[in-house]
């Protein structure tokens, strides 16, 4: 008699939430972050990384500002929750492109840019309708939450969802969620959207 034996496993391509070697992964060069992929951007020398860092003479100074390149957003931001503080760190970053109103290519020196983001890369200003941000992690409720020490790894093993350490406290950010480097999943996610996954890293339901 011959047994015939059927390997159960991903197909080719398929995402499969909880195994980081199904996710993959995709180059900021070949993203919408890569900004010479914006109509109306060029970038001198193609150098993808400048309109965010720069080598020397950053725009912030500290190991915390990535030394950061792009001119930081100054507008006033409606949160999610009224004991929320204005966007901080890496968010404040993230809206430096995606409020809206901060030109894309306004880095370096230049001050005058005249393209801002469009479509629904577009937060706006008004973030009471997106998932809160400049919060403080409630580990004060674990029935509710998740002890981020169960957070699972995101593209290749490496960082899934993380807490962005402000102040002495850990907090959810922009890149809590998103990996501004790497697009593998869509949506620049840290693991997948797919069975609420990326949901369930921080909530119990």
């Amino acid at each position: 008699m011959i047994v015939v034996l059927t390997l159960a496993g991903a197909a080719v391509g398929q995402i499969v939430p909880g195994d980081p070697d199904s996710y993959p992964s995709v180059s900021i060069v070949n993203t919408p972050h890569n900004l010479n992929n914006y109509p109306g951007v060029s970038i001198p020398g193609n150098q993808v990384c400048l309109p965010c860092h720069t080598p020397h003479n950053a725009l912030k100074s500290g190991e915390e500002n990535v030394l950061w390149n792009h001119q930081e957003t100054t507008q006033t931001f409606t949160m999610y929750m009224a004991t929320a503080g204005q966007p901080e760190g890496p968010s404040k970053m993230c809206l430096s492109c995606h409020d809206g109103v901060t030109a894309i290519d306004n880095y370096g020196s230049v001050t005058t840019g005249s393209i801002t983001i469009t479509g629904s890369a577009n937060l706006g200003t008004d973030l009471s309708n997106d998932h809160p941000i400049g919060i403080a992690y409630p580990t004060n409720e674990p029935t509710e939450y998740k002890n981020p020490s169960t957070f699972a790894p995101g593209i290749g093993g490496g960082p899934g969802v993380r807490l962005v350490t402000i102040n002495g406290a850990d907090r959810v950010e922009c890149t809590s969620c998103h990996n501004v480097h790497n697009n593998g999943l869509g949506n620049f996610l840290r693991v997948p959207v797919q069975e609420s996954y990326i949901c369930l890293q921080c909530h119990i339901k």
